[in-house]
C-alpha cells in the first residue's frame, strides 16, 4: 500500500529520473542534506516573491535588506544544508550581485538594467486586492487516486503562469518548451476553469554568474500536450502501485555529485 497524499510534478520527474532514488525520498522517507543550490535558489525565489508583492501593495522594499532577511531565515529553518565548498557568507554576496545589475535577454530588446527596474515590470494579477502570488492548483487524473498539486509562483496581470529560477548558466532557448512543469500548471489552471489564453508559460530566469543574467522565456502548450501529460502521469501512478523502483545508471542524476543516495545504491559496489 502507497501511502502518499499527494503527487506533484516534481516528483513526477524525479521518479523518471530514477525510480530507486524517488522511492528512498518519497516512501522511505530516508533523510538528506538540503542541497546548497536548492536553499540559495528558495531563499531568492522568496525575496522576489516578496519584493513584487510589497511594491504591488504600496510598501516600501529595498531588495538587498530582503535578501539577507530572507537567506538568514533559510540558514535557521534548514538545519543541514550541504554546502560543499561553497560560503554562507560568499552566497549572501552572490545574491546580492544578482540583485544588482543585470544584463536582461527576452521580452524585447537586449538591455542592461537594474533587478529593481526588471521586477517593476512584472505586474501581478490581483485578486481582492491580494496579488496572485504562490497560488495552489491541484490536477485531478483518471485512474489515479491522489491529486498532482502545486504552487504557481506568480499570475502576471495578462493571466500569464510564471516561475522564477536561478541558475548556474543561462538556458538554451528551447529549455522552456523541454520542461513538464508549465504543461502541468496549464492543464491544472484549465481543469479549474481558468484556461490560459493561447496556452502560455512564462520563465523568470536569474543566473549566477559573475555577471549576472536575467532571461525572459515563454512556452506555450497545446491542449494535446495537456492530455499527453494525463496518461503519463497515469502510467507513473501505475508503476509505482505495482511497486516497480529499479535504479536508473542512465540519468545525469546517477553520480555521486547529484544523487543523495550513491552510496546507499552504488557505493558498495
Amino acid at each position: 500500500m502507497i501511502n502518499l497524499k499527494h503527487l506533484s510534478h516534481s516528483s513526477i520527474n524525479t521518479y523518471h529520473l530514477c525510480p530507486s532514488a524517488w522511492k528512498r525520498h518519497y516512501i522511505d522517507k530516508v533523510p538528506t542534506p538540503t542541497a546548497v543550490a536548492l536553499a540559495f535558489g528558495g531563499a531568492f525565489h522568496n525575496t522576489i516573491e516578496a519584493y513584487i508583492e510589497s511594491k504591488v501593495l504600496g510598501r516600501d522594499a529595498d531588495l538587498t535588506a530582503l535578501w539577507a532577511s530572507k537567506w538568514a531565515e533559510k540558514l535557521e529553518r534548514e538545519s543541514n544544508i550541504d554546502f560543499g565548498d561553497e560560503k554562507p557568507g560568499d552566497l549572501v554576496e552572490l545574491g546580492t550581485r544578482m540583485l544588482g545589475k543585470l544584463d536582461v535577454s527576452g521580452g524585447g530588446a537586449n538591455r542592461t538594467e537594474t533587478a529593481a527596474q526588471f521586477l517593476s515590470k512584472i505586474t501581478p494579477l490581483m485578486d481582492n486586492g491580494k496579488p496572485v502570488i504562490e497560488r495552489k492548483v491541484s490536477l485531478s487524473v483518471p485512474g489515479v487516486p491522489i491529486p498532482v498539486i502545486g504552487y504557481i509562483d506568480i499570475i502576471t496581470v495578462d493571466g500569464v503562469p510564471c516561475d522564477f529560477k536561478t541558475a548556474s548558466r543561462a538556458w538554451y532557448a528551447s529549455k522552456a518548451d523541454e520542461e513538464l512543469q508549465p504543461t502541468f500548471y496549464l492543464a491544472a489552471l484549465a481543469q479549474m476553469g481558468e484556461p490560459v489564453p493561447d496556452g502560455k508559460f512564462r520563465y523568470y530566469i536569474f543566473t549566477k554568474a559573475k555577471s549576472p543574467k536575467a532571461q525572459i522565456l515563454e512556452t506555450k502548450r497545446s491542449a494535446g500536450q495537456m492530455l499527453w501529460l494525463f496518461e503519463l502521469i497515469r502510467q507513473t501512478w501505475q508503476a509505482i502501485e505495482a511497486g516497480v523502483f529499479p535504479s536508473n545508471p542512465c540519468t545525469w542524476k546517477c553520480n555521486p555529485k547529484y544523487c543523495d543516495y550513491w552510496n546507499m545504491c552504488r557505493g558498495a559496489f
